[in-house]
């Protein structure tokens, strides 16, 4: 049994971490590793070559290099097998970073992604260190279900991502959501140059074809004079631009590209509503948090974490997935009725103060301990 106030030496190891610039994992791990060096743990961010290297008081920052998964899928063979391209990418860091991994004295070893299991589990061997592994999503792959069985521990950021990960390797994770932080994320005044008297709907994040942004845009047909704001970036950008000019609303979108997290308050802020439109991959929704954080009701699609993130009826609506007349229906029923959404707008940043980082890290923190205090592995 080690002692419930001792620091630990974590590594938060995620090769995505230092290289992609967005994201809803990579910034899990950035403000995770704030919150445990805030506690007086000794925390590294262990992640690939790249250009994100936040400064961060108390983190040490490790950065190995890798063969980026974009090279293994211009292999005709790899070209749409994603998963096995995503698990050699992050392999091909593993050989640079393993002897930190052995050697560096840490007591946990916290993933992101199944795809880091084999290093992981190998340092457990040599160096000693307990493996975390948490769940974002569903990055499978053949031979996963045999490593998953030797961690010594597994959280989860969502019920939804739970079963599915109950379902694949036989143990469930404790439920651990994804955490804001809500002296940032609070109601601000709204940007004067973002609002005109026609109502303001919003999205926030990357423009993938899963995130349904289309749906969005489509609706926009059976609500005249409503204006949709686009937040981030991504490949579908170009397809979604052709979109909005075929169904005859690009002067009713506006792209505003990536928007640092600096100055999302006051964008929610701004809306009349926020639209989270995912069919696929969406595990929790921080978006939808932070945006109620804000004061910002949501409506969402009924898919994945969407429902365990907002309070229905409450500070926000649910709609079937793809069904852009539905999503045009739950938006107008909103904005017809003032009362009914200031009342959510009100009740919103308390139902999102669950989120805050202190409760998070606290579940975060006994999971550790869990793991170091069981028999060494969380499943036989």
């Amino acid at each position: 049994m080690i002692n419930s106030e001792a620091s630990l030496k974590i590594a938060l190891y995620n090769l995505t971490t230092t290289t992609r610039p967005t994201g809803g994992v990579e910034s899990f791990v950035w403000d995770l590793s704030r919150e445990l060096a805030r506690r007086g743990h000794a925390v590294t961010i262990i992640g690939g070559v790249g250009s994100r290297r936040e400064k961060v008081p108390g983190v040490r920052v490790l950065t190995y290099p890798f063969i980026s998964r974009r090279l293994w899928q211009s292999l005709p063979p790899l070209r749409r097998a994603y998963a096995e391209a995503k698990l050699l990418e992050r392999l091909t860091m593993a050989p640079a970073a393993l002897p930190e991994l052995v050697r560096g004295g840490y007591d946990i070893v916290h993933l992101q992604k199944p795809y880091d299991l084999g290093p992981a589990l190998l340092a457990r061997r040599f160096g000693g260190p307990r493996v975390i592994l948490g769940c974002h999503g569903e990055d499978f792959y053949p031979g996963d279900r045999l490593l998953a069985r030797h961690v010594d521990g597994a959280v989860s950021c969502s019920r939804f991502n739970a079963r599915t990960i109950a379902a694949r390797y036989g143990f469930e994770p404790a439920v651990i959501f994804n955490g804001i932080d809500i002296d940032h994320f609070q109601p601000v005044e709204p940007d004067a140059d973002l609002r005109s008297e026609a109502p303001l709907l919003l999205f926030v994040g990357r423009l993938q074809p899963w995130k349904g942004v289309d749906t969005a845009i489509e609706a926009l047909t059976y609500l005249p004079q409503v204006r949709l704001l686009i937040a981030g970036d991504g490949d579908d950008r170009p397809r979604l631009e052709q979109i909005a000019a075929t169904h005859g609303v690009a002067e009713r979108v506006r792209f505003l590209g990536p928007v640092p997290r600096a100055r999302l308050p006051r964008l929610f802020s701004s809306a009349d509503l926020l639209v989270a439109t995912s069919f696929a991959s969406e595990t929790f929704g921080i978006g939808l948090v932070e945006a109620q954080a804000c004061g910002l009701p949501v409506v969402a699609s009924r898919f994945g974490g969407f429902p365990e993130v907002i309070d229905e009826g409450r500070t926000g609506l649910l709609v079937p997935p793809r069904h852009a007349q539905a999503l045009a229906e739950a938006v107008k029923s909103l904005l017809e009725d003032p009362a009914r959404r200031a009342a959510m707008a009100a009740a919103a940043p308390g139902w999102a103060a669950q989120f805050a980082w202190p409760a998070v890290v606290d579940r975060v923190e006994a999971a550790y301990r869990r793991a170091l205090e069981g028999p060494g592995r969380c499943v036989s």
